[in-house]
């Protein structure tokens, strides 16, 4: 059976088109023919009957394609659209399978099974493949499938993935961890890109005693620890030497901030912080609810947000005299409140980053007119910007429109937000719709005169009736509550 088989499928290769498609389906009906096959199968037909399978959930034919896959790389993330517990156990016996076979089939070349959600070359480049004359005489030598290097034969076999752990480990997670535990020794388990949210340190010690903090790009920590929890974490960070974007959040109700602290905490605070230095390739830092020191950076930064949490002025004097903040092209305090801050350490942050800095946010910060005015000179030469957001500050019409006037080396300009001027409002606090379009439209005139805005818009505070903000921009749009 296996015989005839083989031979309609060769006649399949020489006749492309209807013939591989027909016996792709027979294959596909019959899962204990297709994996007899799988030693004699041609390897170019291998990417369509995996994702013909994978896509059907025929989860024998899956595992056994796996331990039989003819390409160094499996990356089958790119096929799921939402995690699929089943399909994800049966690819991960199918490499315990090639795991303890004493000789590796013919098609047996797998290194690298990769459950990262994106894109992937692999599945573009093979997708009509089998329209074509698919002898392996007439493939390039590029998409020629070679055997692993012997040195890569000694390597364990890598399993790639993004990782979300929320609130705690459930049942399924920690069997897969414990799963991983076990074959520490055969097969390296990578995480490129780690969220995790609400979760102990016991927890996460765990995660990351299976998925070595040293492949880790990109990690967003969700946290309600002290200080001192974070000092214990610290030795996971300073080994994450490739990692290039972090994201801190401390959720409420606990601010974390390093001013009045007490005497016991300002050890774990120091260590924690020192740790910042071994981040050689950090270029991207989010700070929410947080206030760090900027000082211990050790590379140039390319973002940096710090948001929702309390600044002092020696915290703007830091990130003013910081180097590493100095090519900056996205600055982001929203959240942060300044009205009681001098603004002399802004102006020269800005003034430092004016031939970098593509995006500003100071959306909720309380900023007055004065402060604003300070800010002015710097801000007029960031020619680069693309977006600014001011949103939520007190600003009156005539320092909005000098702001505008300020703003005619904004070529590059796509998107800029605004609040809406401080005349629009009764001394309760409630605000005029006639006078909001009155003046709002006045301010996008004196814009026009200087050059042509493509996204600009006026806002206030959310509405509790949409839950939206209330916003005039070109068209002189507002809420719809307020129609």
């Amino acid at each position: 059976m296996v015989f005839c088989l083989h031979v309609c499928l060769c006649e399949s290769v020489e006749s492309p088109g209807t013939g591989v498609e027909l016996a792709r389906q027979a294959l596909l009906r019959n899962e204990a023919l297709a994996i007899s096959a799988l030693e004699d199968l041609p390897w170019m037909l291998f990417p369509a009957l995996f994702k013909e399978a994978f896509h059907g959930r025929l989860t024998r034919l899956v595992k056994a394609m796996v331990a039989a896959w003819p390409f160094p790389c499996l990356p089958v993330g790119a096929l799921m659209n939402t995690f699929n517990l089943e399909m994800v156990q049966e690819m991960l016996d199918g490499l315990d399978a090639l795991l303890t076979q004493n000789i590796r089939p013919r098609t047996g070349k797998l290194r690298e099974i990769d459950f990262r959600r994106v894109h992937h070359r692999f599945w573009t480049v093979w997708a009509g493949a089998e329209d074509r004359d698919c002898s392996a005489e007439t493939v390039s030598e590029k998409q020629e499938v070679k055997p692993p290097l012997s040195y890569e034969l000694t390597q364990p076999l890598q399993v790639i993935t993004d990782l979300y752990f929320r609130f705690q480990l459930d049942e399924a997670e920690t069997n897969f961890l414990e799963w991983a535990q076990q074959r520490e020794d055969s097969l390296q388990f990578c995480c490129v890109n780690m969220k995790i949210e609400s979760l102990s340190l016991d927890d996460v010690s765990t995660i990351l005693t299976v998925f070595q903090p040293d492949h880790i790009q990109v990690l967003e920590l969700s946290i309600d620890w002290s200080w001192p929890t974070l000092a214990q974490f610290s030795p996971y960070l300073a080994h994450m030497r490739n990692l290039h974007t972090l994201s801190l959040v401390q959720i409420p109700t606990d601010r974390l901030g390093l001013d009045d602290l007490p005497g016991s905490e300002e050890e774990p605070v120091r260590h924690f912080l020192s740790q910042f230095s071994t981040l050689s390739s950090l270029q991207h830092l989010s700070l929410n609810g947080l206030s760090l020191a900027s000082k211990n950076l050790k590379t140039p930064l390319e973002s940096f947000s710090v948001t929702h949490c309390r600044l002092f002025q020696s915290h703007l004097r830091h990130l003013s005299r910081c180097e590493r903040l100095h090519q900056l092209k996205h600055l982001d305090m929203c959240g942060v409140p300044l009205s009681r801050l001098g603004m002399k350490p802004l102006r020269v942050l800005l003034e430092k980053v004016a031939n970098t800095l593509e995006t500003l946010g100071f959306q909720g910060c309380g900023i007055k007119d004065s402060q604003l005015s300070v800010l002015l000179p710097a801000l007029s030469q960031c020619s680069q910007l693309t977006k600014v957001n001011f949103y939520f500050n007190d600003f009156s019409v005539n320092v909005l429109s000098d702001l505008l006037r300020h703003t005619a080396n904004f070529t590059k300009m796509a998107t800029e937000q605004y609040p809406i001027p401080l005349e629009c409002f009764d001394e309760f606090g409630y605000f005029s719709r006639e006078l909001v379009v009155q003046l709002c439209l006045g301010l996008v005139d004196t814009l026009r005169a200087i050059r042509e805005p493509k996204d600009i818009s006026f806002a206030t505070v959310l509405c509790r009736g949409c839950l939206k903000r209330r916003v005039s921009d070109l068209e002189a749009r507002v809420c719809p509550c307020l129609q």
